[in-house]
């Protein structure tokens, strides 16, 4: 499904990326193609605005269009967390990633993630049967420098306060250390200088499909990031900081942790109990093709539009 095959979904003019420049699309395309699925000739009674913003405070120009269709806005790229019931007196419903938890408008609901565009899935195996115990590959931002510190018993006391810009500390950080895979046995924990600078999505993908356990530390806004739902469609047990208590995270298996000292020590528990761990990988599959899969989102959508019942802003 491509966005010009319907001329009721619309790439919002003001969004900062291209089309083909959003992380998001395929995923994207395939949640609209599933909700095309379960709506039928329903699907045309709506009019779909995609509208991307990161962190720049850009407004959707959809805001004001005119049109006697139900108007839907589907708000992604933006990590701040920000509210957009600002907005919605505007749509008929609005679906906002990294939203983050509030009182929000009642026509205002969280959305998935979704994964990377080239970041392919392949066959998925048992975890027990996986050589790669734990993985970890990317940026070291702000965020990330006490999962860093964690990693290596030298490293917990190398100051954590830093009077350099965090440029040139993580630029130190780095060239003092960028690889601790050896700090568990058979294991891959690499940081980058940035987003996607590491191995090819191709191989990122591959190395998913491989592991037993994926560490999800905070991204540069937020808890919630790609790689939660790229490991949970490979099938990965994961290991996250706090996330949202939302409905694509509320009562999942992904394991919340509140230090990353308390996450290695859980890891290595894990590593070492491989019934819990296949349970655990049982349910993260499961919880993938339940609540945050393509089709499980357009169910969701759906589900939400249904109990918003006819009204039409226009």
């Amino acid at each position: 499904m491509d966005l010009n095959e319907f001329e009721n979904i619309i790439y919002d003019s003001n969004s900062l990326y291209s089309w083909d420049r959003l992380n998001e699309a395929r995923f994207l395309n395939k949640v609209l193609f599933e909700l095309h699925e379960l709506l039928g000739s329903g699907f045309h009674d709506y009019v779909f605005f995609v509208f991307s913003d990161h962190n720049k405070g850009r407004i959707p120009s959809s805001l004001h269009f005119i049109t006697p269709k139900k108007k839907i806005l589907i708000f992604v790229s933006d990590e701040t967390g920000a509210d957009p019931s600002r907005y919605s007196e505007h749509y008929h419903a609005i679906f906002k990633a990294y939203i983050g938890e509030g009182d929000f408008s009642k026509n205002v609901f969280p959305f998935p993630l979704g994964y990377v565009n080239e970041v392919p899935v392949f066959k998925s195996l048992p975890v027990v049967e996986r050589s790669i115990s734990v993985f970890f590959r990317g940026n070291l931002n702000t965020n990330r420098i006490d999962f860093y510190r964690s990693l290596s018993a030298w490293f917990r006391v190398f100051p954590s306060k830093r009077l350099l810009s965090h440029k040139i500390y993580k630029r130190l950080l780095l060239w003092l250390r960028r690889d601790f895979s050896l700090s568990v046995p058979n294991s891959i924990l690499i940081f980058n200088e940035s987003f996607k600078s590491g191995y090819s999505l191709e191989c990122y993908g591959k190395i998913l499909s491989d592991s037993k356990i994926v560490l999800s530390p905070k991204g540069f806004s937020s808890t919630e990031c790609f790689r939660i739902y790229e490991a949970m469609r490979a099938g990965c047990v994961i290991i996250s900081e706090k996330l949202p208590n939302i409905f694509f995270y509320k009562e999942s298996p992904i394991i919340q942790i509140t230090n990353w000292r308390e996450g290695l020590r859980i890891a290595n528990e894990l590593l070492g109990d491989e019934e819990r761990l296949q349970r655990l990988q049982d349910e993260t599959m499961a919880w993938w093709e339940s609540k945050c899969s393509e089709k499980a989102t357009a169910s969701y959508m759906l589900s939400n539009l249904l109990k918003l019942g006819d009204s039409v802003v226009k």
